[in-house]
């Protein structure tokens, strides 16, 4: 996997010119219409600018979305913890999914679908997004275990892929919304299972 470009050796407004003008581009003219030309131009910087730090246009766009969302606060502050675990997954998926991706859902499928044949972004989307996303759920599940709500037993990394995995195949594979209706049913799916009680 090739490094995340080293920020302390480039300009940071030409950095900051060049993220800002990728997400843009992918929100004002959508995923296919996105290319390092276009960056460069609306950027005020020449193409070899932005290959000296980013292989492809993903890379660009993916480095751009992620420090959006890290900068948010619903991202950047420690969730919350009450005694209800339903509740706590219920405010986390809904916080990332309708407040911070919100309209940027089909950016994220678009990256997801890049990096099925682009080794190089689907190392970064899973160190950026993926992974940062998952851990705050697979911390609440590990408490919720330590507290006796969840069966010990149970891989708090599994049960987080069985909550998100719903999440992403809607997002990829269906015409459906991920509305809170949706997200919610997710969780409950998640912590109660299918089995008739």
């Amino acid at each position: 996997m090739s490094q995340v470009p080293n920020s302390t050796r480039r300009s940071q407004k030409s950095t900051d010119a060049i993220l800002r003008a990728a997400l843009e581009l992918a929100h004002s003219e959508g995923w296919p219409r996105v290319t390092i030309e276009g960056i460069a131009a609306r950027a005020g910087v020449g193409k070899r600018t932005i290959y000296r730090w980013w292989p492809s246009k993903g890379a660009v766009v993916l480095d751009a979305y992620a420090q959006l969302l890290e900068s948010s606060p619903l991202m950047r502050n420690e969730p919350t913890v009450t005694a209800d675990i339903r509740e706590d997954l219920v405010t986390m998926v809904r916080d990332t999914w309708i407040h911070a991706v919100g309209d940027s859902a089909p950016l994220i499928a678009a990256l997801i679908g890049e990096a099925q044949h682009d080794t190089d972004l689907a190392a970064r989307l899973w160190e950026r997004l993926i992974v940062p996303s998952s851990e705050r759920a697979i911390a609440r599940i590990v408490r919720a275990q330590d507290g006796g709500e969840i069966d010990p037993g149970v891989d708090p990394y599994r049960a987080t892929e069985l909550l998100y995995g719903q999440i992403y195949i809607r997002l990829l594979l269906t015409p459906h919304d991920l509305d809170e209706t949706f997200l919610e049913s997710c969780v409950d799916l998640a912590l109660n299972g299918l089995r008739a009680r």
